[in-house]
């Protein structure tokens, strides 16, 4: 071969072995910034790069969001989906890491110019001074809005494209690689959103952050370029007719601490004195501030507390919304604002736990007869007996209702609450227990079987005799009375071992059967199961059959609207007002003759 051809042939392969990684970036795009066509796994490449993965979603979308929010990763607790309720606008939220006030400018201009909005929601908490035009590491920092952006991204570490292709498809269950919902644009919490949360004393060991937190302050050095940054954000918006709200989310009472009052009150003091701005919604310092369940994280308030501070924004007073939870802050008012939330006065801000908490037991029937050899079943008389112990003790048997009311629109509880549930839909719970709760007064839940649901004779298709279940007849009884609720436990997951091929163990899902095989089969159980119950409203509560969870299933039964499940686990629950969480995996007291009125009053504390 001649030197010329050698030479030829050399620059053929190198074009060639040079062409491998760009190629390889576009087509499986492991930062989503080329389209994600192939594998239009958009979540995957906002967790590599949420602003670059962000910023070419809405791009390509253009047109189909009229509203953004624009923060720090605070900013994640606002949720689209929610905003839209309230205003009939498509939102996405536009956080991303860190707190860099140079790109939440060059964002915003380039949303209004680009995709004019409506309205935008700018989230400035504290830390918004702290941080200004941080250096660029890597392209997992690499920012978008300038001359050719994308050039860094094609020329990636090919290992960015080997993770994202070994790890397709994503599961149902968040992983790794899904930290955020592309379609929403925040952090994907779908663990988090079902994770059970109850006394504080669990939840310091499952977090032990929160023991001694430590935050990321280096002092609010960025006071002057942040407020230009908003200033110009703010005539931007008056100038198209865009609104602007201004919201400073809450922090945990340690992080405040470590604040200077005095640079505090200079930021937000130069805020509210722009020309184009109003005020703005405080909600940096309040009770919520001393209560870590209401965070995910020492920087991050859950979701929830988001839920909140929009109905506060926007007047809904169906919601939780704390007494002190949200200030419209002016430039007449700030100074004070901040000086009771900062100063040494603000640990008076700090509410009893018995304010916004309620200690709950529950406790867990089956049948009921004389013939006490039954399987988890208690005689008459011990019922009776309970029932007369719980009165005598002050108790009050609540319903549902009343619960999540409690939880979501911070409606009281009578003093000593108590749930009582029966499993199954025995018949006994309708000839023996329901004239005796109404005789007492008191409230009920039954989870029902749907397969057994009005069986009196034989198990499924089996020749096996069952003990009799009620039907429509009794259960609208029932329910008119206004004491039962009817829910569910399941329609065909409550298997029986000798008798069901294959025997399913509660919820759980085979090992041979794949997650869309098994979501498939839960959503067809739990739509037999809201055909069966329609007539007595929708299905609100689901006890584990067995008591068996899993994190798939708690997740779909969140999706499914459940508000409320229930596990077999001893224990008396502590439920707190705006935390849906704390009505996840409640626990309940097994009941039957074994349990005398004296072990009962100490097993609930009476």
């Amino acid at each position: 071969m001649t030197a010329k051809r050698w030479v030829i042939m050399f620059c053929i392969v190198s074009i060639i072995l040079a062409s491998i990684v760009p190629m390889m970036n576009i087509i499986i795009d492991p930062f989503s910034v080329f389209g994600d066509r192939l594998y239009e796994w958009n979540s995957h490449g906002m967790t590599n790069n949420p602003k670059a993965a962000k910023f070419a979603y809405v791009d390509a979308r253009r047109g189909e969001f009229d509203a953004f929010i624009i923060g720090p990763s605070g900013a994640s607790v606002f949720s689209p989906d929610k905003l839209e309720e309230y205003t009939g606008l498509r939102w996405y939220n536009m956080f991303n890491y860190g707190s860099d006030m140079e790109y939440m400018g060059k964002l915003a201009k380039y949303l209004i110019e680009n995709h004019m909005p409506k309205h935008i929601l700018l989230v400035l908490p504290a830390v918004s001074a702290v941080s200004y035009a941080p250096a660029i590491w890597g392209v997992t920092n690499e920012q978008p809005m300038k001359p050719f952006w994308r050039t860094p991204f094609l020329f990636a570490n090919p290992q960015y494209a080997v993770n994202k292709a070994k790890a397709y498809p994503p599961p149902y269950v968040q992983g790794g690689w899904d930290v955020f919902v592309a379609r929403t644009g925040t952090y994907n919490k779908t663990r988090r959103a079902i994770e059970p949360i109850g006394a504080m004393e669990d939840y310091l060991i499952a977090y032990p952050e929160f023991v001694a937190p430590r935050f990321w302050n280096q002092g609010m050095i960025y006071i002057e370029e942040s407020t230009l940054v908003v200033a110009e954000i703010a005539q931007m918006c008056s100038e198209q007719g865009i609104e602007l709200t201004i919201v400073a989310p809450p922090m945990l009472a340690e992080e405040i601490s470590s604040y200077n009052v005095e640079k505090v009150q200079d930021f937000y003091s130069g805020i509210t004195d722009i020309a184009d701005i109003n005020g703005l919604w405080y909600f940096i310092t309040s009770s919520v501030s001393y209560e870590p369940r209401y965070f995910y994280d020492t920087t991050h308030a859950r979701t929830a507390i988001g839920n909140i501070m929009i109905a506060k924004m926007f007047g809904d007073d169906s919601l939780y919304i704390p007494d002190d939870f949200g200030i419209w802050m002016t430039s007449e008012n700030v100074d004070l604002v901040i000086e009771a939330g900062f100063g040494e006065a603000a640990i008076m801000q700090k509410l009893s736990t018995e304010e916004y908490t309620a200690e709950l037991p529950v406790l867990m029937y089956h049948h009921l007869t004389d013939n006490v050899g039954t399987y988890s079943a208690i005689s008459i008389s011990g019922f009776v007996e309970h029932m007369e112990a719980l009165v005598e003790a002050g108790f009050t048997a609540v319903s549902l209702e009343q619960v999540m009311d409690y939880v979501y629109r911070g409606i009281d509880l009578p003093e000593k609450p108590i749930l009582i549930t029966f499993d199954d839909g025995y018949e006994s719970n309708y000839t023996v227990a329901f004239p005796i709760l109404r005789e007492f007064g008191f409230h009920g839940t039954i989870f029902a079987i749907g397969v057994t649901y009005d069986k009196k004779d034989l198990y499924k298709d089996t020749e096996r005799q069952i003990i009799p279940h009620f039907g429509h007849k009794e259960a609208r009884e029932m329910v008119n009375s206004g004491l039962i609720s009817i829910q569910s436990h399941s329609y065909d997951m409550h298997n029986v071992e000798e008798d069901d091929d294959p025997f399913r163990d509660g919820v759980l899902q085979f090992s041979y059967e794949s997650d869309d095989e098994y979501l498939d089969m839960f959503r067809k159980d739990h739509a037999l199961m809201e055909a069966l119950l329609q007539e007595y409203g929708s299905i609100v509560a689901f006890a584990y059959p067995y008591g068996r969870i899993s994190t798939i299933s708690a997740v779909l039964l969140n999706e499914l609207g459940v508000k409320l499940t229930f596990s077999v686990d001893p224990g008396i629950n502590t439920i707190i007002k705006g935390l849906p969480q704390s009505l996840f995996a409640l626990k309940r007291f097994n009941m039957d003759d074994d349990v005398s009125p004296e072990d009962l009053l100490e097993m609930i504390g009476g």
